[in-house]
């Protein structure tokens, strides 16, 4: 800790919504569940749904895989909702305003926009046009994911801050909100519609849309699917169909056009997905779809395309065909703002302000997907957030959402892990159990094990470093950058005296000491220092 601030932890500026990792790990790491939970509610309405399902862009960013393996943090969140107690009482809500919102869409964006806009004293009804709110977290994820029961939890906590949400109830456009008197109409209606894929045959009535099965299956009205069902596709919506259509009593097998390595789904769900008996052709593509068949083209890996990813390319010749019942199709989703009669830009999604989210019209507004395409829970609560600060702004508030944090009571820096401490494994329900029904399959941690993986935290937050490298020796080779997760390490646009590139330890404020580096440089340019007196 430098001059007595500390600084942002890697995982802490990963999450979309800024939730403060670093202090809810060391409130578990003391046992003090309900500490946890409120540091994490300081900043998200649902810990418990991203306790279950985020995608965790945090862990990608821990620190701790300088060492060994990332924390768990999506798991610890979990464990905060399900052992700390949540006080109601401290969640003030400011006196009423007389203003009236309308939200449309009850998906997690609409719901946080409401639960801060409620909570900042407007009176505020969401317009769902499906029988229960929950949007994507309801209807993309199945309940061996996500239960109902926990989803439902949570958005009691939002009506309970006087949301009022209306289900079955479509709206077309702004005008017949404002015609009730609505001072602000936010449109939050996510982005459902599945994309083609422009192949013969896929208009077929066999041929079903990712997203749509999913949405049936999750309402209870499963699909009646044949015994072998092929699902095209590398993100979770694709896996999450997969595992779906297995719970129903198909062969499952999944054909993805890039490697394993580029798959978007998670790297758990398509453990679990393997672990289930769904199979998986990498480097495949389909290229036709027939009554009782698809045929596909094997693929090789070009240059990166505009993802950053390697570009497919089709291996001439080399086509086959693999029998099904049934596709599904679950290469993308985009969103349909012209349906809702409001600007949109060429791939459907709405024109706003990218820092109001203000659509065009008056007291118009719009965030989540609807706004980015197709994204994720986290991201989608962070949009909430940003446009509920924007529309308090806009009717005469100060844009402050958040209450105050609670002062932390921990400053000290944490004894630290041996490196190579592995993670605590959570377990999950054995495959056999899991292929009856819907049943969760994860099955998280006790109080015990949240502790354990707790203390493998490094604080990050609380460790301050001084990286430097000598520009006049170092030779450019890169190894710094190669060893270091933490994008410490730049490469200089300039040449030193000796014709090379030096390293220059542009983000030392990430470094957390590893010394990796100074191990791996050849040239002995780097020196690092702890500036922190805890350390």
């Amino acid at each position: 800790m430098k001059n007595g601030k500390s600084t942002t932890a890697s995982c802490k500026a990963a999450c979309p919504a800024g939730v403060d990792v670093p202090r809810y790990i060391r409130y578990i790491r003391a046992g003090k569940f309900t500490e946890a939970l409120a540091v994490i509610r300081e900043k998200i309405p649902f810990p418990a749904v991203c306790g279950y399902a985020c995608i965790h862009l945090c862990e990608t960013k821990c620190a701790r895989v300088q060492y060994d393996e990332p924390v768990a943090i999506r798991l610890l969140k979990r464990a905060a909702q399900e052992y700390g107690q949540l006080n109601e009482a401290a969640i003030a809500k400011a006196r009423a305003t007389g203003k009236k919102v309308a939200i449309v869409g009850a998906g997690p964006c609409g719901l946080t926009a409401a639960y801060y806009l409620a909570r900042n004293g407007h009176e505020v009804k969401i317009f769902e046009a499906l029988p229960a709110a929950g949007g994507m977290m309801r209807y993309g994820i199945p309940e061996y994911r996500l239960p109902n029961d926990v989803l439902d939890k949570e958005i009691s906590l939002i009506t309970r801050q006087g949301v009022e949400i209306v289900n079955n109830t479509k709206i077309t456009g702004p005008e017949e909100l404002f015609n009730k008197n609505y001072d602000v109409v936010l449109f939050t209606v996510g982005a459902w519609q599945g994309t083609r894929m422009s192949i013969a045959g896929e208009e077929s009535t066999h041929v079903l849309n990712g997203i749509s099965f999913l949405k049936d299956v999750n309402a209870g009205n499963n699909p009646a699917i044949g015994k072998k069902v092929v699902v095209v596709g590398g993100g979770n919506t694709a896996v999450d169909a997969a595992r779906a259509a297995l719970r129903l009593g198909s062969e499952v097998t999944m054909v993805y056009r890039r490697t394993g390595a580029e798959m978007t789904a998670s790297l758990e769900e398509i453990s679990e997905a393997l672990e289930e008996g769904v199979r998986i052709k990498y480097l495949t593509a389909p290229v036709k779809i027939t009554g009782k068949s698809i045929t596909c083209i094997k693929m090789t890996l070009g240059p990166a395309d505009g993802s950053g990813r390697p570009a497919p390319v089709p291996v001439a010749g080399s086509e086959y065909s693999i029998e099904c019942d049934n596709v599904i199709l679950a290469v993308g989703q985009k969103a349909d703002a012209r349906a809702l009669n409001l600007a949109a830009n060429d791939n459907g999604t709405v024109k706003v302000d990218p820092h109001t989210l203000a659509a065009s019209g008056q007291g118009i507004f719009a965030a989540g997907d609807a706004v980015t395409g197709p994204s994720s829970i986290i991201e989608a609560i962070a949009q909430g957030r940003q446009v509920s600060s924007s529309i308090d702004k806009f009717l005469g508030g100060s844009g402050i959402i958040d209450l105050p944090a609670a002062k932390a009571e921990q400053d000290e820096l944490p004894e630290e892990t041996p490196r190579g401490t592995r993670r605590v494994q959570a377990k999950n329900l054995p495959v056999q159990q899991r292929l009856s029904g819907f049943s969760l399959v994860e099955l998280g941690y006790d109080e015990q094990a949240a502790v354990a993986e707790a203390r493998r935290c490094l604080a990050c937050d609380l460790r301050e470093f001084k990286t430097e490298v000598n520009s006049a020796i170092c030779k450019g080779c890169q190894y710094c950058k190669e060893v270091c997760t933490l994008d410490v390490f730049e490469i200089s646009d300039t040449f030193n005296p000796q014709g090379y590139k030096p390293s220059v330890a542009a983000k030392t404020d990430n470094c957390i000491g590893c010394l990796k580096c100074l191990y791996v440089c050849p040239d002995f340019a780097i020196s690092i220092k702890s500036t922190c007196p805890t350390t």
